[in-house]
């Protein structure tokens, strides 16, 4: 078995403070520390399960958080910014399964630990096809597109209620209980790796689909200022809906996910 795992940090077990996920942060080392471990417990848990090739992308924010010197031996890791398919780089059609570790809620979550979607200071909603989508839903879909189910999720307990209303029922793991953005409560170190190890197992153990969507798609992002839209209304299939938010038609979901990443990057310049 061939399995992808998509890594995200807010959702990591023991992770709560803004000083841990920024790099700037008094505490991001930390933060990379606590990333680091997680991934290697769902990595043991994988190869003791059978899987015998693992790729992992690091999806936070710079995208090198992973302490590549710590992770364990027998996966490849992507590291690095500015990847055209970004949390979902190198996903192809001949993984068996993706995983998505340490994922969040989307933005504008009521009590969702630091809710956001893909980028925090310049996106308020993504709606693809009517449906309002988390990093987590608008990734899943993109795995689809190359038939490949995601097998499994975990992060906060907001986000592991919210995939599953987004995309369909799947096998997930809430590594920690919300109490508001900046707090959680959390399972002991050690109940982590048995929740781990029991997860995992009946992910692998299950069969799945991949999640699919509508080929023609229709998207509308919204962004936290209406200054941001005027670089993404100079593409021609780009139209303006309010002074906030702009809609557009592609044709399939791999054209829609790489003309958002390209709104997303024109809106932050």
């Amino acid at each position: 078995m061939k399995l992808y795992i998509s890594i995200d940090m807010e959702g990591i077990w023991g992770i709560t403070s803004k000083e841990q996920v920024h790099p700037e942060g008094k505490h991001y080392q930390q933060g990379r520390e606590l990333m680091t471990e997680e991934l290697n417990l769902v990595v043991e848990t994988l190869l003791n399960l059978g899987v015998k090739e693992i790729l992992v992308n690091d999806s936070h924010g710079p995208m090198d958080n992973v302490l590549i010197e710590k992770l364990h031996h027998s996966v490849s890791l992507i590291t690095g910014n500015h990847k055209p398919l970004s949390m979902m780089e190198g996903i192809k059609e001949d993984f068996d399964g993706v995983l998505f570790i340490g994922y969040h809620p989307r933005a504008s979550t009521n009590n969702g630990i630091f809710d956001h979607t893909y980028s925090g200071k310049t996106i308020e909603s993504v709606t693809v096809n009517g449906k309002t989508l988390s990093e987590g839903g608008l990734n899943a879909y993109l795995a689809g597109y190359f038939n490949v189910p995601v097998i499994f999720a975990s992060g906060d307990d907001v986000f592991t209620k919210q995939i599953i209303e987004e995309i369909g029922l799947l096998p997930t793991l809430a590594v920690k209980e919300t109490i508001s953005r900046y707090a959680a409560k959390h399972c002991s170190k050690e109940n982590l790796k048995n929740l781990y190890k029991e997860h995992l197992d009946k992910a692998i153990n299950s069969s799945h689909k991949s999640f699919k969507m509508s080929e023609l798609v229709k998207a509308e992002i919204r962004f936290k200022e209406n200054y941001m839209l005027l670089k993404p209304l100079l593409l021609d299939n780009v139209e303006k809906v309010d002074a906030k938010t702009v809609t557009f038609i592609s044709n399939n979901y791999l054209s829609f996910y790489k003309t958002f990443q390209a709104l997303l990057q024109l809106a932050s310049l």
